[in-house]
């Protein structure tokens, strides 16, 4: 019995498979592909939704790559599907990326950002990489390669069974491909990173192959502590960086801080009387008002549009050095829609001074009325702290993105805002007789809720 274990001990490397399952490799793909979509694409709206219930996403991964490694590690296949694992730890801590470079200067966070886009980009190439070595590698006598195995860098060295040497071609072949989509949406410091990382790859590749199955009882319990360690600490960053405490995108612009989560517009305090709306004596003049205000709303959300987005794109270009195109003076130019909209909106007091009087206190065109008014100030009221608080954040070229985010999380609860207060006056709103009144009040309105109701956030 003790002379036969060095002949187990043969069989079991021998019966031990040299790679990851499949099963493995293609969930690993499909997540690799989607990190990489989320990464580069931010500007569908499907992927800010999946960007923004990756968190779950991610917190499932993380369970699911623990679970297989506990699996794996049985069956003596862990350390060599441990590589697999890379993505899996790096997707949670990947949709905490705003928290993780916020308040950091523009060097640390392009270094943060382009070591996490390294990772993403590196993984569907090491997967192809994986595939062919596994498909072309000999597992007898090497094999002369046909025509097409040699018109695609690195298969044909992997064929004849220099397999390290072709990895390391077919790496650097696939990053070169993966240039035109750093130009194509990210900027010239992904495309530097992408040919270091080419460039480290054929210093790889150099060496020399190494010997299957050496030590792989000892590393497969080492490849598991390994394992569980990242699973904690992918976990414990997730974690830190979500319930970071302290200033976070712009704050105190409210709908970005929790902290102030109740100083929004409160919709409650004018009741909708239960009253039947009936055409005003004044009808000309409260149209007036409520097309007014309308304007004034669609001018001042113009404005920040425009910043919003042009501080995006302005942010963008200095992280990845890329040179989007920006509308001349845009900060000028979004402020000055933003003042044409106060000049609306004190045009549209002085209508409703005009027209309040002349409607009952149980009128429900008069709640509307009342609503859109505390609106309007509520919202022109903060205009000029936006103004002031972007002038400070645009001092530092990191201080773009909370410019861009002041802005952006402004534009889309004011949006959200006025669609539930259109809602709550849907009875006036939509009574046939009063749409000479309230019509284009309705239609701009609707218009103005749209602007942002497909974006999320943070994109």
């Amino acid at each position: 019995m003790t002379g036969s274990r060095p002949h187990d001990a043969v069989m079991e490397r021998v019966m031990t498979p040299d790679r990851p399952p499949m099963w493995l490799v293609w969930a690993t793909g499909a997540l690799g592909l989607a990190v990489l979509g989320m990464a580069v694409a931010e500007t569908n709206l499907w992927i800010h939704y999946l960007i923004d219930g990756g968190e779950y996403v991610s917190l499932a991964g993380l369970v699911f790559i623990l679970g297989a490694g506990v699996a794996l590690y049985a069956r003596q296949r862990l350390l060599v599907s441990l590589p697999l694992s890379l993505p899996w730890l790096l997707f949670p801590v990947i949709t905490q990326g705003d928290q993780l470079i916020d308040n950091l200067s523009i060097t640390w966070m392009r270094i943060i950002v382009h070591v996490l886009l390294a990772a993403i980009f590196a993984t569907p190439v090491f997967l192809v990489v994986l595939g062919a070595r596994y498909g072309l590698a000999p597992s007898g006598a090497p094999r002369r390669p046909g025509l097409l195995l040699r018109l695609i860098p690195g298969l044909a060295p992997m064929a004849e069974g220099r397999v390290r040497e072709g990895s390391a071609y077919l790496a650097t072949f696939l990053f070169l491909l993966l240039t035109w989509v750093a130009v194509q949406f990210l900027g010239q410091l992904m495309v530097i990173t992408l040919i270091v990382m080419g460039w480290a790859a054929l210093v790889w590749g150099s060496g020399q192959d190494a010997p299957a199955g050496s030590g792989r009882r000892r590393s497969e319990r080492f490849a598991l502590v390994l394992l569980v360690a990242g699973v904690v600490v992918s976990f414990g960053l997730y974690i830190g960086y979500k319930n970071r405490p302290g200033a976070y995108q712009g704050s105190p612009a409210y709908y970005m801080d929790p902290a102030q989560q109740d100083s929004g517009f409160r919709l409650d305090r004018v009741p909708v009387p239960p009253a039947a709306p009936t055409v005003p004596a004044e009808a000309a003049g409260v149209e007036t008002a409520l097309t007014t205000y309308a304007r004034a709303f669609e001018r001042l959300l113009g404005g920040y549009y425009i910043l919003d987005r042009n501080y995006n794109y302005d942010f963008h270009n200095r992280l990845f050095l890329r040179s989007t195109p920006l509308l001349a003076n845009y900060r000028s130019v979004g402020l000055t829609r933003v003042g044409e909209a106060e000049r609306l909106h004190q045009e549209a007091e002085g209508a409703f001074v005009a027209v309040r009087a002349t409607l009952a206190p149980g009128d429900p065109l008069a709640a509307l009325l009342d609503d859109v008014r505390a609106y309007a100030d509520f919202n022109f009221g903060r205009a000029p702290t936006l103004e002031r608080m972007s002038g400070g954040f645009e001092q530092t070229q990191a201080g773009l993105q909370h410019a861009t985010h002041l802005f952006e999380g402004e534009g889309k609860v004011f949006s959200e805002r006025l669609g539930e207060l259109l809602d709550k006056h849907a009875g006036v709103l939509g009574a046939p007789t009063l749409q000479p009144v309230v019509g284009e009040f309705t239609r701009i309105g609707r218009e103005v809720q749209g602007t942002y109701a497909d974006r999320i956030v943070g994109f």
